[in-house]
């Protein structure tokens, strides 16, 4: 299709191709009515092989009109034209993981956390609706990062399809990415922390999984990234690939409160990441909504004895009280629907950022700093070896630390993980 080329009845106007795969192709597009930039994706019916293949254009619109989040494309809307199907999302500014790594190298970890950060976010929103969502197809070609540094999933052509064509040994998904169950038909959410693990790999050393070195059916983490990466990320990622479902980390967040175990004559050093201090609050949002969502149905549920009451006070007929109810139930139904989408709207529009997170992260910044000079302190003085393997670690009494300085139980729990990971015998000093 050249540029200037129009669809959906002349609304949109393309500008050229985005990319392409075995999906479709997806355009650039302009939405004249709306002025705003899209991404549109063409399948062509006519030229499906199976109706498995319709089947699945037909599938991604559906599960993306329901998808509600920060870190995944809004849909828009699809239509039939010409003999072939299209799907309307918006359009995400920036570069893919892919095209960083090959325009300059591998990246730091600093910045791999930071996707890892986004990655944990993105995929406990699909996987925790009532009706998980898993993306079958993680890679670097499908995870874009804005300008501000945020990442986001693209392509959810593969989502709750079958991933095994038998008779004919084709696979939907990327060799390489693809956790070994998904060979057999099992995707399951820790198939996506598979293919994070593998697409944070990738990233760190600039080449696709299958071209690093193996041990058996594993990815050898800890030969591939060597120093290239500190040992907390690589025991991560270990535990992100692992090729045994049961034994993975069942989230990415998971694997990443796990922390290599100090060995005696080695200091203990707590490290506060960047990605890690940004992940505070990273979920304040749909603990927000929840929480409103919880309080209106409370309300509705209290008005039953409230509205009555309302009604014989004001001298209004009785048979008004169930034309009342019932319309703040239809009410309560839109402003709660697809898990408060429009709750969370509202609440970005009031808090004025298309990203709530942000906010919260910055109303966070005065007690980061506080942990992190706190973990610096615990980290500044050698262990002290007691003659055998054991060996004692500093760590700052609570004398030492102002109130307000002290954390809520919920906050920063890789630190705590990191206290109780380690051996040997420890005291206060």
């Amino acid at each position: 299709m050249e540029s200037g080329s129009r669809l959906g009845n002349g609304r949109y106007v393309v500008r050229g191709i985005l990319g392409e795969g075995a999906q479709g192709t997806t355009f650039d597009a302009f939405d004249e009515q709306e002025n705003r930039a899209v991404a549109i994706k063409r399948f062509d019916v006519r030229g499906a092989q199976s109706w498995k293949d319709v089947e699945l254009a037909e599938r991604e619109a559906r599960v993306l009109a329901t998808i509600d989040h920060p870190l995944v494309p809004r849909y828009f809307e699809h239509f039939e034209e010409s003999g072939s199907l299209y799907l309307v999302m918006e359009k995400i500014e920036g570069q893919t993981l892919d095209a960083l790594r090959r325009r300059s190298g591998p990246l730091p970890e600093d910045e791999v956390r930071r996707f890892l950060t986004c990655a944990d976010r993105a995929l406990s929103y699909l996987h925790g609706r009532s009706s998980p969502i898993v993306h079958r197809d993680v890679k670097p070609r499908n995870v874009v990062r804005r300008d501000e540094g945020s990442y986001v999933f693209v392509d959810f052509g593969t989502v709750s399809e079958v991933l095994v064509r038998r008779g004919a040994s084709t696979f939907v998904g990327t060799i390489g990415y693809m956790a070994p169950e998904q060979l057999q038909g099992r995707a399951m959410p820790a198939t996506d922390v598979y293919a994070v693990g593998a697409t944070a790999i990738a990233a760190l050393t600039g080449a696709d999984p299958e071209t690093l070195p193996h041990r058996g059916l594993t990815i050898d983490v800890r030969r591939a990234l060597a120093g290239r990466a500190s040992d907390a990320l690589i025991v991560a990622l270990e535990r992100m690939v692992e090729p045994d479902p049961d034994r993975r980390a069942t989230s990415v967040a998971g694997a990443l409160a796990e922390r290599a175990q100090p060995t005696p004559g080695q200091p203990f050093a707590p490290r506060v990441a960047q990605s890690e201090v940004a992940a505070i609050g990273s979920t304040r949002e749909d603990a927000l909504v929840k929480s409103i969502r919880g309080l209106l149905w409370l309300l509705w549920g209290l008005s039953w004895v409230i509205v009555p009451l309302l009604v014989r006070r004001l001298g209004v007929a009785k048979d008004t009280i169930p034309l009342i109810m019932f319309s703040a139930l239809a009410s309560l139904f839109v402003v709660t629907w697809h898990r408060g989408a429009l709750i969370r709207a509202l609440l970005r529009a009031l808090m004025g950022s298309s990203s709530p997170s942000a906010a919260a992260r910055a109303g966070n910044a005065p007690r980061v700093a506080r942990v992190a000079r706190v973990a610096r302190e615990a980290a500044t003085a050698p262990p002290r070896v007691d003659g055998g393997d054991n060996f004692t670690v500093k760590r700052v009494d609570s004398a030492d630390v102002e109130p307000d300085e002290l954390l809520e139980p919920t906050e920063l729990p890789s630190l705590v993980s990191r206290a109780r990971s380690v051996g040997g015998t420890t005291r206060n000093r």
